[in-house]
């Protein structure tokens, strides 16, 4: 591991630290100014997807982009794509040695979050793309991207999650999610029903700024984006990708071509053939709400399924039964003839335990089976060639069966690559 390297996965043991003033700094002393249209995302489902559909129908139009979304599953170049394609290691390297060099040289400790968020700024105050499409990290408010001048502010879904950090109640969570409201610009939100959340989205946007990043306090433009409750994942993010890129004034026309093409990695992705023939097909549906926002989409793949295997694992959930519920149903209706559970390991909290998994109320044809961790699952799927395999839960573990079957070509990690259309 090269020096500078080293250093970057350091940062990781300085933990998650919300706030604006060190990264603000830095970022001052690094980027004076965006020429580029910067498009701001935060929410608790489908922002990535959004990020990504938006990537991806904007360079079908000719226009270029760069796109910073968190986590990332095999290379942490992952997180900073220019036209779709992760950015080169070569590249990223000379930025981390730029921001390591700042760091020092203002006394400051930046995390690992912190530091591969300014390298994406730094691309952009390079390459000069013409959209910078920017997802938070956690949150809003204090979330090291709000620093950003952002054109336009987009709101998915919220949903409660991480209480211990953004706050008990949904109303909580949504304040802090609309801080990202820029004053003069607009605010789109995905609807919501919960009135004290919308009053607390509401209230964000009438006093949208925070004087210490140099704003004036002002409204932003609130609109709401209704979306029908039955929708699918794909159809809310169609729907929030077109009333953004309407606002900037871009041509949605092909915006449903442009979802065919989408290849997001690790979430609602398609791998085939695998090395046994199968297919696999993964999604990181990380909290309640989107697990069971998903269920009826991997459903209707399944009734054309002879038999399948489902390989799960996940991260701590303030109510892991009712977390896993809507799959434990899906596996009733549909029985696997196997389950597979194991631990992530590399997530910034340790998986669920096996267990824990083991003692949910699993229904399969054959005994369910478990692993320490998704690296050992490699030879039991390829003993067991599956013809269609649902890996599902938490991005870390879709990341690491990424790293277990050396799935890190083009085809794989890009969000366009050639002859990906389904």
């Amino acid at each position: 591991m090269s020096e500078i390297r080293h250093w970057l996965d350091q940062t990781k043991f300085r933990g998650m630290r919300l706030g604006l003033d060190r990264v603000d700094e830095v970022h001052k002393h690094l980027v004076q100014n965006y020429d580029s249209t910067i498009i701001h995302v935060a929410g608790s489902n489908g922002k990535g997807t959004v990020c990504a559909l938006t990537a991806t129908h904007l360079n079908r139009l000719n226009r270029s982009t760069v796109m910073f979304t968190s986590p990332h599953l095999v290379r942490v170049e992952e997180r900073i794509r220019v036209n779709g394609k992760p950015i080169s290691e070569e590249q990223f390297n000379t930025y981390l040695s730029l921001i390591r060099q700042t760091e020092i040289s203002l006394d400051l400790e930046l995390t690992f979050f912190e530091v591969t968020f300014l390298a994406s700024c730094l691309c952009v105050r390079d390459i000069n793309p013409d959209v910078f499409i920017v997802e938070t990290g956690l949150g809003g408010r204090f979330d090291a991207t709000r620093i950003l001048p952002a054109d336009v502010s987009l709101l998915t879904s919220i949903t409660l999650e991480h209480q211990d950090i953004l706050g008990s109640t949904l109303a909580e969570i949504a304040a802090e999610k609309a801080a990202i409201a820029r004053p003069n610009k607009q605010m789109l939100v995905r609807d919501i029903q919960d009135t004290e959340a919308r009053s607390a989205i509401e209230y964000e946007a009438r006093c949208a700024g925070q004087e210490s990043l140099g704003e004036i306090p002002s409204p932003a433009s609130l609109e709401w984006i209704q979306i029908d409750s039955g929708s699918s994942m794909k159809e809310e993010a169609m729907a929030l990708v077109k009333a953004t890129l309407s606002h900037l004034n871009f041509n949605i026309d092909s915006l449903d071509e442009s979802m065919l093409a989408l290849n997001w990695p690790g979430r609602m992705q398609h791998i085939e053939p695998m090395s046994w023939g199968g297919t696999l097909f993964v999604d990181a549906a990380h909290n309640p709400s989107g697990l069971k926002r998903v269920i009826p989409t991997i459903s209707e793949l399944l009734s054309s399924q002879q038999e399948w295997t489902l390989v799960f694992g996940c991260t701590p959930q303030d109510d892991l039964e009712e977390f896993v519920q809507p799959l434990l149903d899906l596996c009733k209706e549909n029985p696997p003839s196997h389950v597979l559970l194991t631990v992530p390991q590399t997530g910034r909290y340790p998986g669920v335990p096996i267990s824990e998994l083991s003692n949910l109320n699993w229904t399969c044809t054959q005994p369910v089976l478990h692993t320490s961790s998704p690296t050992e699952l490699k030879p039991i799927l390829g003993n067991n060639k599956p013809e269609f395999t649902l890996v599902i839960g938490s991005l870390y573990l879709i990341g690491e069966l990424f790293e277990a079957f050396q799935l890190y070509g083009s085809k794989h990690l890009e969000l366009f690559p050639p002859n990906t259309q389904r």
